[in-house]
């Protein structure tokens, strides 16, 4: 075991002391789609349950009630609560989720990775890929360049100036900034890849090297300065880190954690590069889960999984859950050009629920799997993974 993983290791043995008294709320308001008022039951670390809430309500909602229970005790609260919710979320660690909570639940990691193979030739790979063949024009027109440096110094300015910055003013409440103790231990290993323009840093990744493969830990902007995405510098990055893979002689490219659904802006941009989906092992995140359950899915649930994609953990692998939203014409076509949309690479399956009847000339794409939603209702969330 090398160091992060047993880091990784005794944090998790710590964390359920840590978090033994878990704070319990449940929330109500407007949902995010048909404005209907609705009910969240949330419990664990606010980190973990924060998209879940964020996703699932229009604006931000009513705390209605809140508690504090030892985890011990927590499934026994939940079960008396959750008669009166839509969905519950529930955000804590793996041993605690394992030990005190019971197994009618989709189990979810807060965050899933990405990763690239190193294209031998640049402009044939931006030939199949649209995106990618854009953003490489865009770095050439606004002439970036890279630097790459792994002074001390410069390490301690890219945390203090560049990372902690735009995470906090990029992800506002949701923010976490790495222990920069932790994020000191990667730099040793790796090195601090700038992204700059006529000689100024504007942007950089703190990036490592292990064997063949390059990986992307953390990004940071200038000051936080969130105008400086519109003029592409994280998709800058992109290409620069495809420049320093290919002088260094790496194969792959691990591109860092995205939150888990084929719905986030950052997984999605990043399948537009080519990337496959693989669990996240990256930081402490990984000792974690979020779990959901819901009283009925066909509802507030359904709704919300039309528009926020689940991709939950399934039998040593990872797949997607996806409600087909019911605005939409439940058409061959109507299908294929959703799945376009969402479709990414990795998955062990990607089960799309339907309000009925596949439609007679669609034709699956591979891993994908077609389910009435009746037939998913009854079952709780703890079969979906039994629709294979």
């Amino acid at each position: 075991m090398n160091l992060d993983a047993v880091l990784r290791w005794l944090l998790s043995l710590v964390q359920p002391f840590y978090g033994w008294r878990v704070p319990v709320a449940v929330l109500k308001g407007a949902a995010r789609q048909s404005g209907k008022q609705v009910t969240l039951l949330a419990a664990g670390q606010k980190r973990w349950t924060l998209f879940i809430t964020q996703r699932f309500f229009a604006e931000a909602p009513e705390l209605e009630r809140m508690v504090q229970v030892p985890v011990w005790h927590l499934q026994k609260l939940l079960d008396q609560w959750q008669s009166a919710a839509d969905l519950t979320v529930v955000g804590i660690d793996r041993i605690s989720a394992r030990l005190f909570l019971g197994k009618n639940y989709l189990i979810a990691p807060p965050l899933v990775s990405s990763w690239i193979p190193v294209p031998d030739d640049l402009k044939a790979f931006a030939r199949k890929h649209e995106n990618a063949a854009s953003d490489i024009r865009r770095t050439r027109i606004k002439k970036f360049e890279k630097q790459c440096s792994q002074t001390k110094a410069d390490f301690d300015l890219f945390y203090d100036h560049f990372h902690a910055p735009y995470i906090l003013a990029r992800h506002g409440e949701a923010a976490h900034v790495a222990p920069r103790w932790l994020l000191r231990h990667r730099f040793k290993h790796g090195m601090i890849l700038w992204l700059c323009r006529n000689g100024e840093r504007l942007a950089g990744d703190l990036v490592t090297m292990k064997g063949n493969e390059l990986g992307a830990v953390v990004t940071g902007i200038r000051d936080g300065r969130l105008e400086l995405l519109k003029e592409g510098v994280l998709s800058a990055i992109y290409v620069q880190t495809i420049h320093l893979a290919k002088e260094l002689g790496c194969t792959k490219i691990h591109m860092g954690g995205s939150t888990a659904s084929l719905h986030d802006g950052v997984l999605r941009y990043k399948s537009k590069w080519g990337g496959i989906i693989v669990t996240y092992d990256g930081s402490l995140s990984s000792n974690y889960v979020t779990l959901l359950k819901w009283r009925q899915l066909n509802g507030p649930a359904a709704e919300f999984l039309s528009h926020t994609s689940i991709i939950h953990h399934d039998n040593g692998g990872l797949s997607a859950l996806w409600v087909f939203p019911n605005h939409l014409p439940l058409t061959a076509a109507s299908l294929h050009k959703e799945y376009r949309k969402l479709r990414a690479a990795g998955l062990h399956r990607f089960r799309i629920l339907i309000p009925g009847n596949a439609p007679p000339d669609f034709v699956c794409p591979p891993g994908v799997r077609l389910i009435e939603l009746s037939r998913a209702d009854g079952g709780g969330p703890k079969d979906i993974n039994t629709f294979d």
